[in-house]
């Protein structure tokens, strides 16, 4: 990191570039004595201010703003015109151009100083805050890596206590079967082969189920990125399917009403993940509350879901703040709704919350209508 600010001076006169040198010496220097020559300077140091001539042969000061602030790179440095041009007309196509500042000769040393020194100021100001912002924006980057590796770490856990639910029955099934054969073995009790039979195809019924479980939940977690027209409420159905054992477990009522006519239009896999984590958001606060007799309604229109619980409700002084990452009305991550808001957000839909007598609404519109 440089200790001294540079500062570019640019004028054909040499007399008063060496004029200019001397006043400055302070600071870190460099020159120029035409236009061409600043700029290919420019592209070689880290310039953190420009004393510009105006009157110069083959490219003018005016012409030199003006590429500069054209190009990103060397738009942010800040110009002070230094010139004999004293006309008000001169002074406003200066500013125009872009520059922060305009000098006219014969100057002032302290008056230049005093302007050098502000601007310079004024620049270091500038790129600290630069800095700050660069570093800030990848504070938020790797925030967000890791925020995003944890949700893909919490829908591996639920995608295991699911399938754990739904392979509950048939695992006691399976063992049931084998006590029954075990027991009939160790005890000497005839086993006919169409008894033997009817077991191994119960049995094999019982794996193939549990096979189809593994199958339907790895498609339904298999990332999609393409849009289509879709159903909202086979969607929904999609997600209860999943949901199904885990609700039976947790003794969740569900209520569903549908008045969709029309398909909408985005991408069905994310849109299923955020009813997924709505869900079982409310399943979560069902068992914090021990709700008695919990029940979840939904509600579907053309391009709106709401899902109502009876779990008392958001408390008041996050529900401005539900879908922001970290806040949680459980004991959770608060990834869940704060990546379903995301998900949403980029497929043209808004997400909201409010309280009724029974507990938290949450709505889903689509801002996108079907032609």
């Amino acid at each position: 990191m440089k200790n001294k600010q540079t500062v570019l001076i640019v004028d054909d006169v040499k007399e008063n570039v060496d004029i200019l040198v001397e006043l400055l010496q302070e600071h870190d220097l460099v020159t120029a004595l035409d236009g061409q020559t600043a700029l290919q300077v420019i592209e070689d140091e880290d310039v953190d201010l420009i004393l510009l001539d105006i009157m110069m042969p083959i490219l003018n000061g005016f012409e030199v703003c003006k590429i500069l602030k054209q190009n990103s790179k060397t738009s942010h440095i800040p110009i002070i015109f230094l010139s004999a041009k004293n006309e008000s007309e001169d002074l406003q196509e200066g500013f125009k151009l872009g520059a922060v500042d305009y000098i006219t000769k014969p100057f002032n040393p302290n008056e230049l100083l005093s302007r050098v020194s502000t601007h310079l100021k004024l620049r270091s100001y500038e790129k600290d805050l630069e800095k700050r912002v660069e570093q800030e924006l990848e504070k938020n980057k790797v925030k967000e890596q890791m925020i995003h590796q944890q949700v893909k770490q919490a829908a591996l856990g639920e995608l295991l206590m699911h399938i754990a639910h739904q392979w509950k029955q048939p695992l006691a099934s399976l063992g049931s079967i084998n006590l029954l054969c075990r027991t009939k073995i160790e005890q000497n009790i005839e086993i006919t082969p169409d008894e033997l039979l009817s077991k191994i195809e119960k049995s094999e019924d019982l794996i193939s189920f549990m096979s189809d479980t593994v199958d339907t939940f790895k498609d339904f977690y298999k990332p999609s990125f393409k849009n289509k027209n879709f159903s909202i409420t086979d969607s929904v159905y999609k997600v209860l399917n999943i949901s199904e054992a885990t609700l039976n477990y947790d003794n969740i009522k569900i209520t569903l009403s549908s008045y969709e006519t029309d398909e909408t239009f985005g991408n069905e896999n994310e849109f299923t993940q955020t009813i997924f984590s709505i869900i079982n958001n409310a399943r979560n606060i069902f068992k914090q509350r021990r709700t008695i007799e919990p029940e979840l309604k939904i509600k579907i229109e053309n391009q709106k879901i709401s899902l109502s619980d009876n779990a008392g409700g958001v408390e008041q002084d996050i529900i401005n703040d539900i879908f922001l990452p970290f806040v949680s009305t459980t004991n959770s991550s608060g990834l869940g709704l704060y990546i379903a808001k995301e998900i949403l957000e980029k497929n043209s839909a808004t997400i909201s919350v409010l309280n009724d007598d029974e507990g938290a609404i949450f709505t889903i519109e689509f801002l996108t209508w079907l032609d």
